[in-house]
C-alpha cells in the first residue's frame, strides 16, 4: 500500500513512517471505539497515548520528506493531505483540552488514518519534486497558514459531527453509555464556531499575505480564487453561528456540508 519511490533509501524511511502512524492512528480508533461501548472512555488512556505517538511519526515524517525534496513537503496532493492530517491532529491537542472534547480524538483518529490512507494511494503518492528555485519564505507561510485553516475546517465538521450524534441520540431518547460519554451540546455548538473562527482568521492571515508578495512570486490563479471562495463560505457561515440566524442543528450541517468545499478545492488545484 505504501510502495517506496526514488530516492529509494529516502523514500522506504518515509514511507514506513506513514505506514506506522497509519496503523497506530487505526489502532487508536479502534481502542477507542472499545472503550466507549464498554462505558470506560475514562479509563481509557491509550487513546491519548496513540494519538501523540502518531503525531510524532507525522512529524517525522514530513521532517524526512522535507529533507527529501530540500524544501517543505506542501507542493503535491498527497503532501497537502498529510500536512492537513498532521495540522488536525495538533489542533486537537490545542482545542480537545481547552474546551473539554477529549472524545473529539475518537472522531478525529479515523479521518486521520482515512486521510494518510488516501495519500498513498494516489498515483505518483510522494515523488520527487522538480527542481527548485527560489524558495519565497512568505509564499511557504501562505500555504501552511491555508493549510492548518483547513484542517480547523476539518476540525469544526468532526465537531458538527458529533452534535449531531449526540442530537439525534436526545430526540431517540437513546441515552446510554455513548450519551453519557460525550461533551455537552452546548459545548459542541460553541467549538464549532470557535474553530470555523479560527480557521477563518488563519485563512485571512495567508490571503493576506497574498498582497505582500512580489509581483514576481505572486500567488494567482485557480488556487487563489478556490481560496477566496472558501473564505467567503466560512465567512458567511461563521456570521450565521454569530448572529444565531439558523438552528445550531442548521449551522453544525453547515460546517459538516461546507468542509466539501475546501476539500474538494485540493484535488481541483492540485
Amino acid at each position: 500500500m505504501f510502495a517506496p519511490a526514488a530516492p529509494a533509501a529516502a523514500m522506504t524511511l518515509t514511507q514506513s513512517l506513514l505506514l506506522i502512524a497509519f496503523l497506530v492512528f487505526a489502532g487508536g480508533a479502534v481502542s477507542a471505539l472499545l472503550a466507549l461501548r464498554a462505558g470506560r472512555w475514562h479509563e481509557n488512556r491509550w487513546h491519548w497515548a496513540l494519538m501523540l505517538a502518531g503525531f510524532v511519526l507525522q512529524t517525522a515524517f514530513l521532517y524526512w520528506r522535507g529533507r527529501d525534496v530540500a524544501q517543505c513537503p506542501m507542493k503535491s496532493l498527497p503532501d497537502i493531505l498529510v500536512f492537513i492530517s498532521w495540522s488536525m491532529v495538533l489542533l486537537y491537542f490545542l482545542v480537545g483540552s481547552a474546551y473539554r472534547l477529549s472524545l473529539l480524538g475518537v472522531f478525529t483518529g479515523p479521518m486521520v488514518a482515512a486521510l494518510l490512507a488516501l495519500s498513498a494511494f494516489l498515483p505518483g503518492a510522494f515523488a520527487a519534486y522538480p527542481a527548485r528555485g527560489k524558495i519565497d519564505a512568505l509564499v511557504e507561510l501562505h500555504v501552511a497558514l491555508a493549510l492548518v485553516a483547513y484542517a480547523a475546517f476539518a476540525m469544526a465538521a468532526v465537531t458538527g459531527v458529533m452534535y449531531l450524534l449526540q442530537e439525534r441520540l436526545l430526540k431517540s431518547h437513546r441515552i446510554g453509555r455513548l450519551f453519557f460519554q460525550l461533551p455537552p451540546i452546548q459545548e459542541l455548538a460553541r467549538a464549532i464556531l470557535r474553530l470555523v473562527l479560527l480557521g477563518l482568521v488563519l485563512l485571512s492571515a495567508s490571503l493576506g499575505l497574498t498582497f505582500a508578495l512580489e509581483p514576481s512570486v505572486a500567488v494567482t490563479g485557480s488556487k487563489v480564487v478556490f481560496a477566496w471562495g472558501v473564505w467567503a463560505l466560512y465567512a458567511v457561515i461563521a456570521l450565521l453561528m454569530w448572529r444565531h440566524v439558523m438552528s445550531p442543528r442548521r449551522t453544525a450541517w453547515l460546517a459538516v456540508a461546507g468542509f466539501a468545499l475546501p476539500f474538494v478545492s485540493l484535488w481541483i488545484v492540485s
